[in-house]
């Protein structure tokens, strides 16, 4: 009889270990999957600054990209400085008295002081001046000829040659001596192959006749 009573509690304890078992994997397959925002942040974890934020890793090339522009301004600067000593030497006044017997400086009878005067910021001022006067019977009778004018001026110290460009698109070309007096380059000027000065002069404005030599002030 006791023999019978120590089997039931063996087979007893067997059963409840089994379903001890069956209800841990139960559990264990009911459990349910990571969510979708935790998985996420897990990987975000997992993954380098510069992929996780963009926006930062796009402000730090931004960044770069502006500092790798600097050297190109400082370039900019050093071309303008070039620029500006080159043509520090032909800056000032020049002039040269003119026979009114050329029509170039339009005056009626002597002569007229014909002033060119180069400014640092890449102004050319022209003036003539006849009999204490800034103009003259012709040139009051024809208005598209002026005294007085704003142009521009280039220079090239390579072939010493200096250039005043008119607004209407003509150019004046000037060879300079050593000393940085501006002798008139006739050839140039009236060349006919350059059409644009060609139309200048058949549109009135008086073609010089003579390879004037301008003198600098000292």
């Amino acid at each position: 009889m006791k023999s019978n009573r120590v089997k039931l509690r063996s087979k007893f304890g067997l059963q409840l270990l089994g379903c001890l078992c069956v209800s841990l994997v139960m559990a264990a397959c009911s459990q349910s999957p990571m969510p979708a925002d935790e998985q996420i942040v897990s990987a975000e974890e997992e993954q380098p600054a510069s992929v996780v934020n963009p926006s930062q890793s796009g402000k730090k090339l931004t960044e770069l990209a502006g500092q790798a522009s600097l050297p190109d301004n400082e370039a900019s600067s050093t071309l303008q400085q070039d620029s500006a000593n080159e043509k520090a030497p032909y800056i000032g006044r020049y002039h040269v008295q003119i026979s009114c017997k050329d029509d170039f400086v339009q005056c009626s009878e002597g002569s007229a002081e014909y002033i060119l005067t180069l400014v640092a910021d890449g102004s050319a001022y022209r003036s003539i001046i006849y009999t204490g006067k800034l103009f003259s019977e012709k040139m009051a009778e024809d208005r598209r000829i002026r005294t007085y004018r704003r142009d521009t001026w280039s220079v090239n110290p390579g072939n010493a040659e200096l250039v005043v460009h008119l607004e209407e698109g003509a150019k004046f070309y000037y060879q300079v001596d050593e000393q940085h007096n501006l002798i008139l380059d006739l050839d140039r000027t009236v060349d006919l192959e350059n059409q644009t000065n060609q139309h200048f002069f058949a549109a009135g404005y008086p073609m010089p006749t003579q390879a004037y030599r301008l003198i600098k002030d000292q």
